[in-house]
């Protein structure tokens, strides 16, 4: 393979959609095509293996998306150049352009192709901050802000800025945003019954975490992190939960 070669991975469950953007990215110079996948779980060994310049990655995909998957090779500090590929969904859209990745609609237009390599060209690639994958994160799993009481009202919060949730007896505090805090006058099996079912998980009595900010499990320590703004927040968990807890996880 040359040394100035873009090379590149074809990430979609659609076996036409996978020829079609094949058959235009061999009529470009420069360009070697490393690998084809179907799904995310099978793209992420491969990217392990290749480690292409570009991956062009579908949004929709069964068991998981082109997001769940940038954000499991976020996490191994993995950061290939992303560009999108999906049919016309204004949702997919806004967050991807409010993360500031790029994308191609369906289908592909050969023009916009070469415009998107151009681009990289041009412009090269730099690795990922963790504001614009955790940006699109948010935003492909915003759900809308739910109502939640507190002790003076109540307040308008989207689940998936909502960290972890600990409470007190007939109370509960959760952890949300920009380091915020609120006190609910709500008991945590309220609160749990309230939020998307999968998302969060209760490690013990009094808590409940969001399973996107999971980050370590410690059989060991029967310990729990969690990665909040990029600083670890530790909680203790028994062996049944931690036995639960992965075999949720092994089902997503």
């Amino acid at each position: 393979m040359k040394s100035d070669e873009i090379t590149v991975m074809i990430v979609d469950d659609d076996i036409k959609s996978q020829e079609l953007l094949a058959h235009h990215l061999r009529t470009i110079p420069g360009v070697a095509i490393v690998a084809v996948a179907s799904g995310a779980a099978e793209a992420y060994k491969i990217i392990l293996e290749h480690f292409p310049d570009i991956v062009f990655l579908d949004v929709e995909m069964p068991v998981k998306t082109g997001f769940d998957l940038v954000y499991d090779l976020h996490k191994r500090n993995i950061h290939p150049c992303i560009i999108f590929q999906t049919a016309y969904d204004k949702y997919a859209v806004e967050a991807i352009k409010s993360a500031a990745f790029d994308y191609l609609l369906k289908p592909i237009d050969p023009e916009e192709l070469l415009e998107a390599l151009a681009r990289f060209r041009t412009s090269g690639h730099r690795a990922l901050s963790t504001d614009r994958v955790e940006g699109l994160i948010r935003k492909s799993r915003s759900t809308g802000k739910i109502k939640l009481k507190s002790k003076n009202g109540f307040i308008l919060v989207d689940p998936v800025d909502i960290y972890y949730c600990q409470s007190d007896w007939n109370y509960t505090d959760i952890f949300y945003g920009e380091n915020k805090k609120t006190t609910l006058s709500m008991t945590l099996r309220k609160v749990q019954a309230i939020l998307p079912e999968g998302t969060f998980f209760r490690i013990s009595r009094s808590v409940l975490i969001n399973l996107w900010c999971l980050a370590e499990v410690s059989r060991q320590d029967r310990t729990c992190i969690l990665n909040i703004a990029g600083k670890p927040v530790t909680f203790s968990i028994n062996r049944a939960h931690i036995a639960e807890l992965e075999e949720l996880l092994d089902q997503r």
